[in-house]
């Protein structure tokens, strides 16, 4: 359970944000005058910290293992995992994502930077066009014929082009 509350502390003309996650309370006094983005998100939704820890621990792989495959450093890993990185670097982001298999979409929104009902969820593909696609990711299948289809497969749509173009 996490949370994030403002507090004043009118005495000492502090300002700031307390907040509870993973059974830590951090206090994060705003000196005066500085603006801050502050990320509010839907109860249900996991943080990005919880996306990236249960994605690594799902594939079974080490902080190092994950700084091997996606390129973000062990120490930045570390922070966001422990929640200390509010907004992490963009590239930071989509590494972490392509590594772990996590959606960007929901990465997106654990960093508050979109709404459930923001996402719209994709159309499911006509049974045809997922069968071609599996087939394609299909490991059985020798890299040289699936280069075999997809070369036919442009070559069709170039001759119903110049067909059309004809016309």
């Amino acid at each position: 359970m996490s949370y994030v509350d403002w507090y004043c502390d009118g005495d000492q003309g502090r300002f700031g944000v307390a907040s509870l996650m993973h059974g830590v309370i951090r206090m994060h006094t705003i000196p005066a005058g500085l603006h801050y983005r502050c990320v509010m998100r839907d109860a249900d939704v996991p943080s990005f910290s919880s996306l990236v820890q249960d994605g690594r621990k799902t594939k079974g792989w080490s902080q190092d293992e994950l700084e091997a495959h996606s390129g973000v450093s062990r120490a930045t890993i570390s922070r966001i995992e422990r929640g200390l990185t509010d907004t992490p670097d963009a590239d930071h982001v989509r590494a972490l994502c392509r590594s772990l298999n996590i959606d960007p979409r929901q990465a997106a929104v654990s960093l508050g930077y979109l709404t459930l009902d923001e996402i719209q969820p994709l159309a499911p593909l006509p049974p045809k066009i997922k069968e071609v696609l599996d087939i394609l990711e299909d490991p059985r299948v020798s890299d040289t014929d699936k280069q075999q289809w997809i070369d036919y497969l442009v070559y069709l749509r170039a001759r119903s082009k110049s067909a059309t173009d004809a016309s």
